[in-house]
């Protein structure tokens, strides 16, 4: 039998393979994007495909979308991050034969593999120790980016498309361009917002965009009859922070509490620009609404204390 496990995150590819009790008669493939898969697929008659969704190169909706029909009888486990129940459902109308939410539970894959001839290994937490703590943290951010985008999917009856979150340094003199950015371009609102919980201090930005802004906020309902515009915004930038930050903080066994978010201003701005060069440590993702006019630009931005609080955890993960 052959299987291949299509991921961009190391760690997520790794958990798979691992739980898979490996017998003489398996062949395992390892692809980092969706193009990479369709390619091995050409070159190997696939049984198993384990396929993430939120990838660079080649999603995996397009991979499901280019599957070539009636050449090989592949079974598709999509295994991703993104919960929304229109995710799941695009996933199994495009041929998908399984769904599994991560983080993954044990019993339900159990359930998958059997179905499939496979043996489920419980893998050890020993088998976690080659990702670093950092590759383990970009990880839990995307799980926490996919539960959060959910939240939102369910208040607006939409598909959220989800980005890749990059996590990393971002310099102040960055951070400065993207503010300046933001204050200056039309159809933009940008919303900050600090937060603290379990010795890990940030602060959140956020920049709104689009003609249909108001019209999202209605479907929150937030409504112009009762409620300013600047509130709108200021109450649609709030939902899309705690979210993340209630997915996250439920990985990290953290409890975070918010700030009232505020209108970025211009003394604000002079603020980071007279920091030059200094680093923040930012999960940083743009994400889009189907069918409306409007995208938010989210950075969550901590200092080097709260690096490593967060770092700490994720060592004993």
């Amino acid at each position: 039998m052959n299987i291949l496990v299509c991921d961009d995150s190391a760690v997520a590819r790794k958990s798979i393979v691992r739980s898979i009790d490996h017998q003489p008669s398996l062949s395992i493939f390892e692809a980092e994007h969706g193009q990479a898969a369709l390619q091995l697929m050409e070159a190997h008659p696939i049984d198993v495909l384990f396929l993430d969704l939120t990838m660079p190169v080649m999603d995996g909706f397009e991979v499901l979308e280019a599957l070539p029909k009636g050449i090989h009888s592949t079974q598709i486990v999509v295994f991703s991050a993104d919960v929304q129940e229109q995710a799941k459902n695009r996933c199994l109308e495009l041929g998908a034969n399984y769904f599994i939410s991560k983080p993954f539970l044990d019993t339900e894959v159990q359930t998958i593999f059997s179905k499939l001839g496979l043996k489920f290994n419980q893998p050890s937490k020993r088998d976690h120790f080659d990702h670093t703590p950092e590759q383990k943290f970009r990880e839990v951010a995307n799980i926490a980016l996919g539960k959060g985008a959910a939240i939102m999917a369910n208040h607006l009856n939409h598909f959220i498309e989800l980005p890749i979150p990059h996590v990393g340094y971002l310099t102040y003199s960055e951070l400065a361009m993207t503010m300046s950015d933001a204050l200056h371009q039309p159809n933009t609102t940008a919303i900050t917002q600090r937060f603290v919980g379990g010795q890990i201090h940030g602060e959140a930005f956020v920049s709104l965009r689009g003609k249909e802004v108001l019209e999202l906020g209605a479907k929150l309902g937030y409504q112009t009859a009762f409620t300013s515009t600047n509130e709108i915004y200021q109450n649609i930038a709030n939902l899309l922070v705690s979210s993340f930050l209630l997915s996250l903080g439920e990985m990290l066994d953290k409890s975070f509490s918010l700030r009232q978010p505020a209108l970025l201003s211009g003394s604000a701005l002079k603020q980071i620009q007279s920091k030059e060069n200094q680093q923040l440590f930012a999960v940083e993702y743009t994400c889009y609404t189907e069918a409306m006019d409007f995208e938010c630009e989210v950075l969550f931005l901590v200092d080097k204390p709260s690096v490593r609080v967060i770092l700490d955890v994720m060592e004993n993960v």
